[in-house]
Protein backbone atom coordinates (compact mmCIF):
# COMPACT_ATOMS: atom_id res chain seq x y z
CA UNK A 1 0.00 0.00 0.00
CA UNK A 2 2.80 2.53 1.10
CA UNK A 3 4.31 2.12 -2.45
CA UNK A 4 1.34 2.77 -4.50
CA UNK A 5 0.84 5.60 -2.06
CA UNK A 6 4.08 7.08 -3.24
CA UNK A 7 3.55 6.15 -7.03
CA UNK A 8 0.33 8.15 -6.64
CA UNK A 9 2.48 11.19 -5.30
CA UNK A 10 5.22 11.11 -7.95
CA UNK A 11 2.90 10.88 -10.60
CA UNK A 12 1.36 13.71 -9.41
CA UNK A 13 3.56 15.80 -9.08
CA UNK A 14 5.19 14.99 -12.47
CA UNK A 15 2.22 16.12 -13.88
CA UNK A 16 2.33 19.36 -11.88
CA UNK A 17 5.85 20.05 -13.44
CA UNK A 18 8.08 18.81 -9.71
CA UNK A 19 11.44 17.54 -11.39
CA UNK A 20 12.61 16.16 -8.02
CA UNK A 21 11.24 14.45 -4.72
CA UNK A 22 12.05 15.64 -1.43
CA UNK A 23 11.26 13.62 2.23
CA UNK A 24 12.89 12.81 5.26
CA UNK A 25 12.46 10.00 8.23
CA UNK A 26 14.45 8.30 11.40
CA UNK A 27 16.41 5.42 11.41
CA UNK A 28 13.57 3.73 13.88
CA UNK A 29 11.24 4.44 10.40
CA UNK A 30 10.93 3.45 6.59
CA UNK A 31 14.23 4.78 5.52
CA UNK A 32 14.99 0.97 3.48
CA UNK A 33 11.53 1.26 1.91
CA UNK A 34 12.05 4.99 0.59
CA UNK A 35 15.64 3.75 -0.82
CA UNK A 36 13.70 0.83 -2.51
CA UNK A 37 12.08 3.07 -4.27
CA UNK A 38 14.80 4.95 -5.31
CA UNK A 39 15.82 7.69 -2.81
CA UNK A 40 19.17 8.62 -1.90
CA UNK A 41 20.66 10.28 1.38
CA UNK A 42 21.36 13.79 1.12
CA UNK A 43 21.96 14.55 4.73
CA UNK A 44 21.23 13.57 8.23
CA UNK A 45 20.91 14.97 11.54
CA UNK A 46 22.94 12.54 14.02
CA UNK A 47 21.45 12.25 17.29
CA UNK A 48 18.28 14.05 16.41
CA UNK A 49 15.98 12.93 18.35
CA UNK A 50 18.47 11.91 21.35
CA UNK A 51 19.61 8.20 20.20
CA UNK A 52 18.68 8.64 16.42
CA UNK A 53 19.47 9.54 13.49
CA UNK A 54 17.15 12.03 11.30
CA UNK A 55 17.75 11.35 7.67
CA UNK A 56 16.77 13.49 4.29
CA UNK A 57 16.49 12.01 1.03
CA UNK A 58 15.54 12.83 -2.37
CA UNK A 59 14.73 11.50 -5.67
CA UNK A 60 15.08 12.65 -9.20
CA UNK A 61 11.50 12.40 -11.06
Amino acid sequence: MGTRLIDKAETEARRRGCRHAFLDTFDFQARPFYEKLGYHEFGQLEVFPAGHTHFFLRKQL
